[in-house]
């Protein structure tokens, strides 16, 4: 039976939704890349959070897969190379980021 984990990064000062998808598009890129064994999955969402205009972005990645040991070394490395993209591109979401905690889901 599958697991299903989750983390969202906060990007607290991307206030343009175009930033948002340019984003997903290279972290989608980045995770093909890793080469993940066949039995696990990951998917990236993002959630646009406004009040009286866009007020930030965060990232949710969403592993599944049948081991919960695994999950979390992909989890850490998918939101590493995340990191990593965006300080080395000087990357325009901001310079104040967060990380969520890892999360469990399903079992």
């Amino acid at each position: 039976m599958s697991i299903i984990s989750c983390r969202e990064i906060h990007f607290n000062q991307c206030t343009s939704p175009g930033q948002a998808d340019e984003l997903i598009d290279n972290v989608k890129q980045i995770i093909e890349g890793m080469k993940l064994p066949a039995t696990y999955n990951v998917k990236v969402f993002k959630n646009v959070f406004s009040c009286c205009g866009t007020g930030g972005l965060d990232l949710i990645l969403e592993v599944v897969g049948p081991d919960e040991e695994t999950l979390k070394a992909i989890d850490l490395r998918a939101t590493s190379k995340v990191l990593e993209f965006c300080e080395k591109q000087g990357y325009g979401v901001g310079c104040y980021h967060s990380l969520g905690k890892f999360e469990l889901i399903g079992k």
